[in-house]
């Protein structure tokens, strides 16, 4: 159906398509809707009402029945966004984040899955964030490339900053925009009441009258749809234009221009002037205030491509090569190896090693991880990883001195691994393991017409990194180990037999009912158990102890 979709988009570029909201009401349709939301990484974090995707799926094929009804019937109403705040990068100040409820980001999804292949037949090529099988590293590739050979001549830079664009976006000019595709009333009237549904803070509901919903599964491509507005016009006045129109534009003394946007951050290199490229900025500027949206005097800044600029926190710079010629180099800046330095201590601060080793190791090697395959397609990243591998190795090596009370020479002898250091189930990742990924400019092809997977861009961010804190049951996963080692991986209840990664270690006599909780963390008290036996057994406990008490 999303194939027929796009294909219709394509062949009908100007025309409204009717009768979608029947599919949102269709069972199918939801529970692919529902899976998406399902496998998702927030899949256990409430909205206002509190409801988690494990109380959703206790009922499951009554919830879907439920919600289908309800859509069906065009009484769903959407709930205010629960809305917390979280520290900026690189700043003391602190950013919004939604969190709707599990209902809504279902809904969500499924509109998504209906939107999202009429407008992939119209979005730009020259727009990469938060699209299937585009992604950050694509649009770097772009930049990269056509700063190479004839690209030489592009000199001047323009930093696009749009002023709080999610929270800006005008709502009735956002439907305005949904409609010239999108006949169907009922689809329009759902996304409106997701745009003033509103947000509770500390208690309060504060009313929502511009902006995409915060956090919302639909918002990246609301924001992507309002935003053509801009990519449409770069491409008409100045990016569609012929090898012959170019050279002229040249002679007549005109700049041309090389375009690149995702999200709401932008790029715009200038082969002219400095004075036209600041044309074009208030050009820009001028259309972003016809829309309703502001352009960041402070943030959107002109820069000669020989200082550098940032663009999705890569450093973009012309500067001299090994061969004596000026080159185009994407490098690591330096605030991103400080803001890793800062992470890898904060892991193993010496007031943490009440925690287990391998919940430290696998803490630090997602963020090594996550960090060096961000980074690993700039020019000579081996230098900098080589770098960091050894504040890495002491890092851990004075942790464990200090969590055991023993010096480095028998922490090395004991927990060392060559450059590394392991335990019996995980090794710690050095980032000098981690080889240079070239980047190549991809032909785009619309993957809901094409023979094509489906991917989309899987996003590294501090804010969600584990920094190893087990709460209050300290050293659990080093005890959950030894259990797993000592009693293999097969239930005890079903006989199932298990990968280590799905077992569950069950007290066999419940936590609750020892005055001294470490009693009951002896190994004559555990048990492996899968998932489901698990879950019995746990309903089975809390029956049991809700009865004493």
């Amino acid at each position: 159906m999303q194939k027929k979709l796009s294909q219709w988009a394509t062949e009908n570029p100007t025309e409204q398509r009717r009768e979608l909201y029947n599919l949102l009401c269709n069972e199918v349709w939801l529970r692919v809707a529902h899976h998406s939301v399902n496998t998702n990484q927030g899949r256990e974090t409430a909205g206002i009402d509190g409801m988690t995707m494990s109380n959703f799926n206790g009922n499951l094929e009554q919830n879907l029945e439920d919600l289908r009804k309800i859509l069906k019937a065009k009484t769903f109403e959407p709930s205010p966004v629960r809305r917390v705040y979280i520290p900026k990068a690189n700043s003391n100040k602190k950013r919004p984040i939604g969190i709707p409820t599990l209902l809504d980001r279902i809904v969500q999804e499924a509109l998504r899955m209906i939107l999202e292949p009429i407008w992939e037949s119209d979005f730009s090529t020259l727009s990469y964030g938060f699209r299937p099988n585009r992604n950050t590293h694509d649009a770097i590739a772009y930049i990269r490339n056509r700063l190479t050979g004839q690209g030489a001549s592009y000199q001047w830079v323009i930093e696009g900053d749009i002023t709080s664009y999610f929270d800006s976006i005008p709502h009735r000019r956002l439907i305005k925009a949904i409609k010239k595709r999108v006949a169907d009333r009922d689809i329009r009237d759902l996304l409106w009441k997701f745009l003033r549904v509103g947000v509770m803070v500390q208690g309060k509901q504060m009313e929502t009258l511009t902006g995409t919903p915060q956090g919302g599964i639909v918002s990246p491509l609301l924001a992507n749809i309002y935003l053509d507005q801009l990519d449409k016009y770069m491409e008409s006045n100045y990016l569609n234009l012929s090898h012959y129109e170019r050279h002229r534009r040249r002679k007549q003394r005109k700049a041309n221009f090389l375009y690149v946007r995702y999200a709401d951050d932008f790029v715009i290199l200038c082969n002219g002037t400095k004075e036209q490229a600041q044309e074009i900025k208030e050009e820009i500027g001028e259309l972003l205030k016809n829309i309703g949206l502001t352009l960041s005097e402070e943030k959107t800044k002109i820069t000669h491509i020989t200082e550098g600029f940032t663009f999705l926190g890569y450093e973009i710079i012309r500067c001299m090569g090994i061969g004596g010629k000026m080159v185009p180099k994407v490098l690591i800046p330096d605030r991103a190896i400080k803001r890793f330095q800062h992470k890898t201590r904060e892991i193993f601060a010496p007031n943490t090693t009440n925690e287990s080793i391998s919940a430290k190791i696998i803490a630090q090697n997602q963020l090594t991880r996550g960090w060096c395959q961000y980074y690993r397609c700039t020019s000579s990243p081996s230098i900098i990883f080589n770098k960091l591998r050894p504040e890495i190795y002491w890092n851990m090596a004075h942790w464990l001195g200090r969590k055991y009370k023993i010096g480095i020479a028998k922490v090395i002898q004991k927990y060392g691994d060559k450059d590394s250091f392991t335990t019996k189930k995980v090794t710690l990742t050095m980032p000098s393991t981690f080889k240079v990924r070239r980047l190549f400019t991809k032909k785009w092809h619309n993957p809901y017409t094409e023979k094509e997977a489906i991917n989309r861009e899987k996003f590294f961010s501090y804010e969600n990194l584990w920094s190893g804190y087990e709460g209050t049951r300290y050293g659990w996963r080093d005890l959950r180990e030894e259990v797993i080692l000592l009693k293999g991986t097969t239930c005890n209840s079903c006989g199932i037999t298990l990968h280590p990664s799905e077992v569950e270690v069950d007290h066999i006599k419940p936590r609750a009912r020892f005055k001294n909780p470490k009693e009951a963390d002896s190994m004559d008290n555990f048990q492996i158990l899968c998932t489901p036996c698990h879950r019995a057994k746990t309903e089975t406990d809390l029956k049991v102890l809700s009865r004493m008490r």
